[in-house]
């Protein structure tokens, strides 16, 4: 695996025309050639003059004509740890039994129960009294005059790996939906016990 964190200033922003989440969707996937998403990206944010975006490849990342790219292969090991402070945008969404329509889960206490009931399939456990949740809201992106709305929460703090090998695909191919926008990279830092 490789991380990369790409850099854009002011002149890449306006060049690129990164204007809204599916902006930075279609230049994401300009540095990863192909018909297969086999990559993971997370927007850190930034303004009008400064962006930077977080990356996750099982192949190394074109160089992009404008902006910067710094790369660097993640050690086999890094996924060896037990405990991990952990952070990851999530579109947290159900289906009601007997409805073929999607749901937003909405509120912290619902999104706490909706991440409680999946962490298990992911590989990890938390402690969910502890879970912190932030930066709630809808996502819009605007696609050839529509708009693309994803409901969007993000979780932090602590995992304890429970089933390491389904934990490693998790950080490899990411968690939940809407990975294609920016959803579900698991941000780790190893903790010493």
């Amino acid at each position: 695996m490789i991380a990369s964190v790409v850099s854009l200033d002011r002149q890449a922003i306006q060049s690129l025309k990164i204007a809204d989440p599916y902006t930075i969707h279609k230049f994401v996937y300009s540095l990863f050639p192909g018909n297969r998403r086999q990559f993971l990206y997370y927007d850190q944010g930034g303004d009008l003059r400064f962006k930077r975006i977080l990356l996750v490849s099982q192949e190394q990342p074109l160089v992009p004509e404008i902006g910067k790219i710094e790369s660097k292969f993640i050690p086999n090991s890094f996924l060896d740890h037990q405990r991990y402070a952990f952070q990851v945008l999530l579109n947290p969404v159900e289906q009601p039994s007997g409805s073929n329509r999607k749901v937003p889960v909405v509120n912290k206490e619902s999104l706490r129960v909706w991440f409680s009931r999946r962490q298990e399939s992911w590989g990890f456990t938390t402690d969910i009294d502890m879970l912190e949740i932030f930066n709630m809201g809808v996502q819009i992106s605007r696609k050839n005059g529509m708009d693309i709305t994803h409901n969007m929460a993000e979780f932090r703090g602590i995992l304890e790996v429970a089933d390491r090998e389904c934990f490693i695909h998790s950080f490899t191919d990411g968690i939940g939906r809407g990975k294609a926008f920016g959803f579900g990279l698991l941000q780790l830092r190893p903790l010493k016990k």
